[in-house]
């Protein structure tokens, strides 16, 4: 049921396919960034990576993602990939399968109110995407087509005064703890070689190699076409289309590629009473990545460049096969070379996607409509890994240095996702006399997602290169899945509108869900809005000045149900921990199951989401001023967690109903046009969101509940504290506050408690765009800007404990008194005299003071701001004018030059990553921040879009 503007009662921001696509980005999400107030956007490093979508704050412990809806029905959004800290790789989400080429517009559905006609997967508000469709037009082509270079745009910032070593120079350490620079050639690297005897010993400057880190990344490209038919009449439209987007991206090689191809077909037809829509979609992709994470020796490549000494040049090691740069001799034992690691290590993925919907309606009678909805949400996909054998000649550096050999690893997954959404519902327009205006509608809805994977894995590879199953001595092992989940709603709506100046709205819905217990699968929400417009109720009002004022009211419930299986117990292959590794079960013909260690739950209640919404919209100075403004208050209460029990209890978690979380914030809307004459005008976009959070209670007397953490940064649901917070450990002090140092000086811990260091949500988010049009020349810009919040990142943490990072220079690294300390001495506090040194010596050194597991009052410099300031978007385009081109075949011919994320400002303390970048996946664990997080880039390059 399509509505006017007048009659929302609820905030909708709607963003048009020449705003999402001005910078070609590929994808739908990129093109709404900054953009829509309320919206936080959070987007990945390269072409294709994921994104984490945040509608009005973060208001589940799980799940905060919202739904997609294309053309009426509901598409799949999961995240592919792996996002553990120890090996993760980003495939991306599936919402960026969408052809943003193919999309008309994108409407943001926000409040309760709005989004309850769409059942519990809406409750974190809904993306509604609408697709181009052919009108009473005669057959066109349109092709439209982008070739963008990219670069890193960020790599961590490194001290430049100390060179390789751990305390003095050693050729074989892979840390900046040695002496300081001075220029003059030293020494590194392997010295023998057991197969062919003694090597010539390299030499080099020991001197900091400038813009080493950006220097190991290339220059990535992306190409993006798309094609487009259109043809129609006044009884039936079709449009084709086929989209490629291929890039290969910054790392070395081909270890980061990205290809997707997809089809499109959109019919629609009317006969007599009688019409029909056709939406299907084909989507290919293959994509390459390389792992992110701390991972094994030599697993991945993002830790391994960031902990090479200063000194060492990282490019110049690109010949892996020369013998001072191979496996056997690689100058340190801490780490591999990298150009190995990308050759040898890798992540694919292939999955092939089907999608769409067939739409039957018929006019019962004048104003009664009823329509039948089916769509299909299918993929299979495919996902291999692997991890080359390590394995040294007898006598070579490695070996005698001790390094680990690695035996080798092949994983091998297949997965099968489905989706089945049929809804059927009466669609009812009338009015009543003159003044009052009545429709609705009543309908039925069924949505059903089958999962299924098989997964094997080989430990220990016999012949190097080959990455098979069968290349080695034991079997894969080797886990299945199948998963099911149904849903089933009864919805009706109706609205009223007298006079065209006020709107009531009202919407029920029940569901019954099978993820939740006989009892309590069943559960009843709904809403209802109103809307009155000022200026028809008033029409004096009216004028140059005032041309149109409406304000609004919401109230809205939406409910949530649980993950799958958390009613009932299910078994697992047994695995028994030994001292020397793992034992999975079958072996020798005996096969074992063990019961999973999660208590299942027969109380288990849907979440609910309720929420109240105000607000006002008003053009303003002859439709050249609009402003759109909104307030809104939500509680989410019985969030579904698996929360921890005793150990007696034969169980380690249970899923339970817990906790209550409170939003509320404000949002605000303002276009204008400042000038605006026959040749030119100067448009102005701007954006602001607030949002406050506040973790009301968790459950019974429990005041603090931990979401994730990485080493002792604990990422936590705190009752009166925001939700997600960073915890560190806390220093051990006097009562005046003195830090207590132990006998070598370094600061102790109070192992009693922890303290806060900040929160992951924003203080605001603010947005800008401007543009200016002059003759066919436009010139757009996009900005983003967010204040506030903090994240945990490794890359800083290991930068600093290899040296490397400009925060371990402190003092030029001469002996210093932890500052405002206290010592013990004969059970009393005396002042600190107790120097921490470069090296040796009774007291710490410098480099153990920067260590976390020797110092844990670090941990809390790991925590960085999240503030950022970026370019989104910048775009100068040339349309043709059309007298040129009336001797051609052509109607359109467009050029335009294109540049994303050019620019990023953060504060001082956070010269190390992109905020951005996470490998946590894209919903509230990504939170916590990145562990070894691949680089964000910045794109630039030219396109053209042509149609005749």
């Amino acid at each position: 049921m399509k509505k006017q503007e007048k009659a929302l009662g609820y905030a909708a921001s709607t963003i048009k396919s020449e705003e999402l696509n001005a910078a070609k980005s590929g994808s739908v999400m990129a093109g709404l960034t900054g953009k829509v107030a309320g919206l936080n956007i959070t987007n990945g490093g390269g072409t294709g990576s994921s994104q984490k979508v945040i509608v009005r704050g973060i208001s589940s412990f799980s799940a905060n993602q919202p739904l997609y809806v294309v053309d009426g029905v509901p598409v799949m959004n999961d995240f592919q990939g792996e996002d553990s800290f120890s090996n993760s790789v980003d495939f991306g989400n599936q919402a960026n399968d969408i052809n943003p080429e193919d999309v008309e517009s994108v409407t943001v559905l926000k409040g309760a109110s709005a989004t309850a006609l769409y059942g519990s997967r809406a409750a974190n508000g809904v993306i509604m995407i609408t697709t181009k469709r052919a009108g009473a037009e005669k057959l066109s082509v349109t092709y439209d087509g982008s070739f963008m270079g990219s670069s890193v745009l960020r790599v961590p910032q490194t001290q430049d005064r100390f060179g390789q070593g751990w305390g003095s120079f050693g050729p074989m350490e892979n840390g900046s703890w040695g002496p300081v620079l001075d220029g003059r050639e030293h020494m590194w690297g392997p010295f023998s070689d057991g197969s062919e005897g003694l090597l010539t010993p390299l030499s080099k400057p020991f001197s900091y190699v400038k813009d080493n880190l950006r220097n190991f990344y290339e220059t990535g490209f992306e190409t993006n076409n798309n094609v487009s038919i259109r043809m129609g009449n006044d009884k039936l439209g079709l449009v084709a289309s086929y989209g490629n987007v291929k890039s290969d991206g910054v790392l070395p090689g081909d270890a980061d590629s990205y290809a997707r191809n997809t089809i499109s077909l959109r019919g629609n037809m009317k006969y007599k009473r009688f019409s029909a829509e056709l939406n299907l979609n084909y989507v290919r992709k293959d994509i390459t990545q390389a792992a992110a994470g701390q991972g094994d020796d030599g697993a991945t490549m993002f830790t391994e460049i960031l902990q090479h000494a200063v000194d060492v040049n990282i490019s110049g090691m690109k010949d892996y096969t020369n013998p001072y740069f191979n496996t056997d001799n690689f100058y340190t034992a801490y780490a591999e070379n990298p150009y190995w690691v990308l050759d040898h290590n890798r992540n694919t993925y292939q999955d092939d996607r089907a999608y769409g919907k067939i739409e039957l309606a018929f006019e019962i009678m004048s104003g009664l409509k009823a329509v039948g909805r089916l769509g299909g949400d299918f993929t299979n996909a495919t996902q291999k890994r692997w991890n080359e054998k390590i394995s040294f000649a007898s006598g070579s550096w490695s070996e005698l240095g001790g390094k680990k050999e690695q035996p080798g690893t092949y994983t091998e997954r297949r997965d099968k996702v489905e989706q089945i959404d049929a809804t059927a519902f009466l669609n009812a327009d009338y009015k009543i006399g003159d003044d009052i205006s009545v429709n609705g509608l009543l309908g039925w809805n069924l949505n059903q997602q089958t999962n299924s994977y098989l997964k094997s894995y080989l430990y220990g590879l016999e012949q190097p290169g080959w990455f098979n199953l069968a290349n080695g001595v034991d079997k894969p092992m080797t886990t299945t899945s199948s998963e099911k989940r149904r849903l089933v709603g009864l919805f009706a709506q109706a609205e009223v509108g007298y006079k065209n100046f006020w709107f009531v709205n009202a919407s029920i819905r029940n569901d019954w869900s099978s993820t939740l217990p006989q009892g309590n699968n069943s559960f009843f929400y709904g809403g209802v809005n109103t809307s009155l417009i000022f200026t028809d109720l008033f029409e004096d009002w009216k004028s140059d000045i005032l041309n149109f004022l409406k304000v609004r009211a919401a109230w809205g419930q939406t409910g949530n149900d649980a993950p799958i299986y958390r009613t009932n117990s299910y078994f697992t292959p047994t695995q028994i921990s030994l001292g020397f590794g793992d034992l999975y079960l079958p072996i020798n013909n005996t096969l074992g199951l063990t019961e999973y260690n999660r208590l299942p739950s027969k109380d288990l209640r849907p979440e609910i989401t309720t929420e109240w919404e105000f607000g006002l919209t008003t053009h303003l100075f002859d439709n050249r001023l609009d402003i759109d403004a909104a307030y809104y208050n939500k509680n989410t209460k019985d969030q579904i967690i698996s929360a921890s029990l005793a150990p007696e209890s034969r169980y380690t978690s249970m899923t339970r109903n817990v906790g209550k979380i409170a939003n509320q914030g404000i949002e605000l809307a303002v276009n204008g046009t400042p000038i605006r004459t026959k040749d030119f005008e100067w448009g102005l976009g701007f954006t602001f969101s607030k949002n406050w959070s506040e973790v009301k209670e968790l459950w019974d007397d429990v005041k603090e509940y931990k979401l994730t953490s990485s080493y002792q940064v604990d990422f936590v649901a705190e009752v009166g504290q925001p939700l997600g917070v960073f915890k560190v450990p806390a220093l051990a002090k006097t009562e005046d506050g003195k830090v207590i140092v132990n006998n070598n000086g370094m600061p102790t811990i109070d192992a009693s408690k922890k303290d806060v260091v900040g929160t992951s949500a924003p203080n605001f988010l603010m947005g800008f765009n401007t543009h200016f049009t002059w003759k066919g020349i436009t010139l757009s810009a996009v900005l983003d800007w967010r204040d506030g919040g903090v994240f945990n990142s490794y890359t800083a943490q290991l930068l600093t404990f290899a040296g490397n990072s400009t925060y371990t220079v402190f003092n030029n690294r001469e002996p210093f008194v932890v500052p405002n300390s206290v010592k013990v001495v004969n059970g009393q506090y005396v002042e600190n005299d107790i120097p921490i040194v470069h090296w040796g010596g009774a007291s710490s050194a410098v480099n153990s003071y920067y260590n976390n597991a020797s110092n844990y009052d670090q941990y809390k410099n790991w925590v960085l701001p999240k503030d950022y300031l970026k370019l989104r978007e910048i775009t100068l385009s040339y349309t043709l004018p059309k007298d040129w081109l009336k001797q051609t075949p052509f109607t359109l011919v467009q050029l335009s030059l294109i540049g994303r994320n050019l620019f990023m400002w953060t504060p001082k303390k956070n010269n190390y990553v992109d905020p951005e970048g996470t490998n946590y996946g894209n919903d509230i664990l990504s939170e916590i921040g990145e562990f070894g997080a691949a680089p964000t880039n910045r794109t630039f390059g030219g396109g053209v879009k042509v149609a005749f």
